[in-house]
């Protein structure tokens, strides 16, 4: 049967879980049509099995309360797919890693960036490592909004984003703010170019071609200070951790097959940009990160950013015939609270996973 709904998806995970059976979630969700996203997570057993597995698991090691993962859970299904799966699959990677964490930390002022509380999303229990997860549709994700929005300002006609999508995150927003304004142009001229991205609409057809010029370091470089937009909560006296999540269903497999090296070139790089490119950068942190007060710069930032970690969020139950963007451990080597991967933190990780400490590339 295929799941449509948020009670059907809900009565599907019941079935597999007597601990989401108990939270009863369809007693306090309104019933609805699932989006794009719950859709294909819930019509696709070995996603589903995650879902469970990690639920259960942070449940039975008290890595969270009962009324948290029920929130995580019923917004998984209901209100924001993209960022909370991917938080749930964070989760289930850590601990599938064997490491004890705790969710969802408040934290004050007095220990984190911000100018206020803030709550952040777990702790390395063991060593006192504290970590927050986003989801990392970064540009394939906003392509894939940006064309959805000028389809619909141009019934009947297929858009296309070609050549290159290394632009910034922030230009590929304001592209979207005004798909009104490049639909009219597309209209008449059926072909619009902001640097190098070529957006063209053109009649639909049986078969249709596309291509695109991948440059991943371009693409750090345009998107260099994007780890500090969440930097308020970054942690003043304990290592802090970034993790970037990748889904090929989120990010129109922008990031995540690896051709020819491609994504593995660009994580690395922007992750070597956030370490050293702000070290002695003073200006104010606020331009990029509003929570942060005014006298906090990039280089205090980059300093408390102790590593970032990409999690390859494709559940294992589900294999392909190709291979794909390995999950990444890369370590800030100029960090006021350094990770060292021989520690027990990384002792219990999968040695296929790439770990990258620039110790030779700090310069």
């Amino acid at each position: 049967m295929t799941i449509s709904t948020c009670h059907q998806w809900i009565a599907q995970l019941a079935t597999q879980s007597p601990e989401i059976d108990a939270m009863q979630l369809d007693l306090c969700t309104k019933n609805a049509d699932l989006d794009a996203d719950a859709f294909n997570l819930a019509n696709d057993p070995a996603h589903t099995g995650l879902i469970v597995r990690a639920v259960e698991a942070l449940l039975a090691t008290q890595a969270s309360s009962a009324q948290d993962a029920s929130t995580l859970l019923t917004d998984i299904i209901c209100r924001d797919t993209y960022g909370k799966f991917s938080e749930l699959a964070a989760y289930d990677w850590l601990m599938r890693c064997r490491l004890k964490i705790t969710t969802q930390i408040k934290m004050a002022p007095s220990d984190i960036l911000g100018a206020n509380d803030a709550i952040i999303d777990g702790l390395v229990d063991h060593c006192g490592l504290y970590f927050d997860v986003k989801a990392f549709g970064f540009h394939g994700h906003l392509a894939k909004r940006l064309k959805e929005r000028l389809e619909s300002e141009l019934p009947g006609e297929s858009v296309f984003l070609e050549e290159s999508w290394d632009l910034s995150i922030d230009l590929f927003s304001q592209l979207i703010k005004d798909a009104r304004n490049i639909a009219r142009e597309l209209k008449t001229k059926r072909f619009k170019r902001v640097g190098p991205l070529c957006i063209q609409a053109k009649a639909p057809e049986p078969v249709n071609i596309s291509s695109r010029i991948l440059s991943p370091y371009l693409l750090a470089k345009e998107n260099a200070s994007y780890p500090f937009r969440s930097a308020n909560q970054f942690t003043r006296n304990a290592p802090f951790i970034l993790i970037f999540v990748i889904h090929p269903w989120f990010n129109d497999s922008a990031i995540f097959s690896n051709f020819a090296g491609n994504d593995i070139a660009f994580a690395r790089a922007f992750a070597r940009r956030a370490f050293m490119q702000f070290t002695h950068d003073s200006r104010p942190l606020n331009t990029v990160c509003k929570e942060v007060g005014a006298d906090i710069t990039f280089s205090d930032a980059a300093k408390l950013l102790s590593a970032i970690i990409f999690v390859n969020a494709w559940p294992d139950d589900h294999k392909l015939d190709r291979d794909t963007m390995p999950s990444s451990v890369y370590l800030n080597p100029r960090a006021s609270h350094p990770v060292d991967y021989r520690a027990s933190l990384f002792r219990t990780i999968n040695p296929n996973i790439l770990i990258e400490d620039f110790s030779h590339d700090d310069y």
